[in-house]
C-alpha cells in the first residue's frame, strides 16, 4: 500500500495551512451553522423548494416547511442544494456528463492501530483502488471502488446523483480484509454506505436571478478529493460579488463573472478526476498489471520527491486556480515573470506584523478590495491615493504601504527593482498589477475599478 503525504513540503511559505485537514461532514456542518449563528442567521431545517418564478426584479420561491407552505420574494436565489438540485431542475438546466458503472464505498471506522495523521494510504488493486484517510477525530475514513460480485447482501441499484445506500457490516469487513494491505483490526464501524460515481456539470451556473454552487452545479468522482473545496470556492467567488451588488457597491454586471470564472475551473477538475478515475479502474490487462505490480510500489517513492509533493499539494489545496481571462481582471500587464492579474495573491510573510496580520493573505483578509503599494513609494503619495479612492467609490478600498524593508513581500511580488501597485480582490485574487508605480499607472487602475465598482459621484441612484 503506497503512502501519500498530507502535508506539502516547502509550502509553509505559501499558505497558513500547509497540510490537508480531513473532517467528518457533520463537523463541517456544525462549524458552518455556528458561523451563521454568530452572524445572526439561522438555518430553517425540514424545508423544501416547491417552485420558483422570475419576477421583474428578482425571483419568487414557493417553500414547503414543517409548519406549512409559503412564498419568499428575493432579489437573488442561490441553489446550494446538492447533486439532485431542485433549483437546477426548476431553472431547466441539463446536468451533462456520465454515471460510471462502478460503485463506491465510504466508511468511518475505528482501527486498532495508529497509522499516523500525516499520510493517506492508497492501494491500487485489480478491482480499482481502496484507501485509508486519517481523520482529525482519530477515526479513519475508508474509501474505494467496490469490486463486482463481492457482496454477501443484495446490491442496491438505481442510486440517484447524491443517494447513499446502506452497507451491512459483514460486507464492509469482508471488503476490508480482502483488499486493504493494512496490518490493523477493524474495531468499530461508525457508518458505511455505497454510492454511484458521477462526472457531471450544469449547462449554466446562472439563469436570470438564480445561481448554482457546489454539487448543484457540478459533481465528480472523488479522485483528488476536490469536492468540498471546489464548492467552497464557488461560494466565496459568488458571495463577495453578491455582497457588493446588494450593498450598492458594484454594478449587477459583476455577477456575470461568476459563471465565466468558476465553470472553467469546475470543468478542469472534472476532466482531471475523470482521467484519474478511469486509469484507477480500467479493466484492460495492461492497466491491471500496472496497478497491481508497479503503481502501488511507485507511489511511496515518487511522493518523496519535492516537485511531486508540491504538485499533489497544489492539486488538493487548489492553489493552481487563477482567473487570468476574466472580465473582472485587468489584463494590460499580463507578461513577464512573477504573479499575474487573476492569480492568487502570494502569501508573503511580513517583516513586521500589521495588527494581527503577519502575512499578505491575512492583511487582505476582509470583504474589500485592497491596494498594496510595494517598494520605494512616498508615504504622501499613498495617503493621496487613499483619499482619492475613498471619495471616488461607494465601496471601501483599503490601502497598505509595504516599503522596501518588506524584503519577502518585494521578492514575492517582484518589486525589488521598481515599486508596484497591486489590487487584490475580496477573494484574495489579484485584480490588477502595475509596474512601475506612477500616476499614469494609477489612472489605469482607476479605469479598471470604474468597471467593477460603483462611483460615489455617479451611481448612487442605481441601487
Amino acid at each position: 500500500m503506497g503512502e501519500l503525504p498530507l502535508a506539502g513540503a516547502g509550502t509553509a511559505a505559501r499558505t497558513r495551512f500547509p497540510y490537508a485537514l480531513s473532517l467528518e461532514q457533520f463537523v463541517t456542518e456544525r462549524l458552518l451553522v455556528a458561523a451563521l449563528a454568530r452572524l445572526g442567521t439561522h438555518v430553517a431545517w425540514h424545508c423544501a423548494v416547491e417552485d420558483i418564478a422570475e419576477t421583474a426584479d428578482g425571483v419568487r420561491v414557493s417553500v414547503q416547511g414543517s409548519k406549512g407552505s409559503g412564498t419568499i420574494s428575493t432579489r437573488w436565489l442561490v441553489g446550494a442544494d446538492g447533486a439532485s438540485s431542485t433549483i437546477r431542475r426548476l431553472t431547466g438546466q441539463e446536468f451533462r456528463g456520465e454515471t460510471y458503472t462502478q460503485k463506491g464505498l465510504l466508511a468511518d471506522v475505528d482501527l486498532a492501530v495508529n497509522l499516523g495523521i500525516r499520510k493517506m494510504r492508497l492501494n491500487l488493486t485489480r478491482g480499482g483502488f481502496v484507501g485509508v484517510l486519517p481523520l482529525a477525530s482519530g477515526r479513519y475514513r475508508l474509501f474505494g471502488v467496490v469490486p463486482p460480485g463481492f457482496h454477501r447482501t443484495p446490491e442496491p441499484d438505481n442510486l440517484s446523483h447524491d443517494a447513499y445506500a446502506r452497507l451491512d457490516d459483514a460486507d464492509l469487513r469482508h471488503w476490508f480484509e480482502s483488499y486493504f494491505s493494512v496490518d490493523a483490526k477493524l474495531q468499530k464501524i461508525v457508518w458505511a454506505a455505497m454510492f454511484r460515481f458521477h462526472s457531471r456539470i450544469s449547462e449554466r451556473f446562472r439563469v436570470d436571478h438564480s445561481f448554482l454552487v457546489g454539487d448543484a452545479a457540478h459533481i465528480h468522482n472523488p479522485a483528488g478529493g476536490q469536492g468540498l473545496n471546489l464548492a467552497v470556492g464557488d461560494a466565496v467567488n459568488l458571495g463577495w460579488k453578491l455582497a457588493q451588488v446588494v450593498n450598492g457597491e458594484a454594478p449587477a454586471s459583476l455577477l456575470e463573472t461568476y459563471e465565466t470564472e468558476r465553470r472553467p475551473v469546475a470543468a478542469a477538475v472534472l476532466a482531471r478526476t475523470d482521467i484519474g478515475f478511469k486509469l484507477e479502474t480500467s479493466t484492460s490487462p495492461l492497466a491491471l498489471w500496472m496497478r497491481t505490480h508497479v503503481a502501488t510500489r511507485a507511489i511511496g517513492l515518487v511522493c518523496r520527491l519535492p516537485p511531486v509533493r508540491k504538485l499533489f499539494f497544489d492539486m488538493f489545496s487548489q492553489l493552481w486556480i487563477a482567473y487570468r481571462t476574466s472580465a473582472a481582471i485587468d489584463h494590460s500587464n499580463s507578461s513577464g515573470r512573477g504573479p499575474h492579474a487573476g492569480d492568487r495573491a502570494p502569501y508573503a510573510t511580513l517583516a513586521g506584523p500589521r495588527g494581527s496580520a503577519r502575512n499578505v493573505m491575512a492583511l487582505t483578509h476582509s470583504p474589500n478590495y485592497h491596494v498594496l503599494l510595494i517598494g520605494a513609494i512616498d508615504p504622501s503619495q499613498a495617503g493621496h491615493l487613499r483619499d482619492l479612492l475613498a471619495a471616488r467609490y461607494t465601496a471601501e478600498i483599503k490601502t497598505h504601504l509595504l516599503t522596501g524593508n518588506e524584503t519577502e513581500v518585494c521578492r514575492a511580488y517582484r518589486a525589488t527593482k521598481s515599486a508596484k501597485l497591486v489590487l487584490v480582490r475580496p477573494d484574495g485574487h489579484i485584480a490588477a498589477i502595475v509596474d512601475p508605480f506612477s500616476w499614469d499607472t494609477i489612472t489605469r487602475i482607476l479605469g479598471h475599478l470604474d468597471k467593477v465598482l460603483l462611483r460615489a459621484d455617479r451611481y448612487r441612484g442605481e441601487h
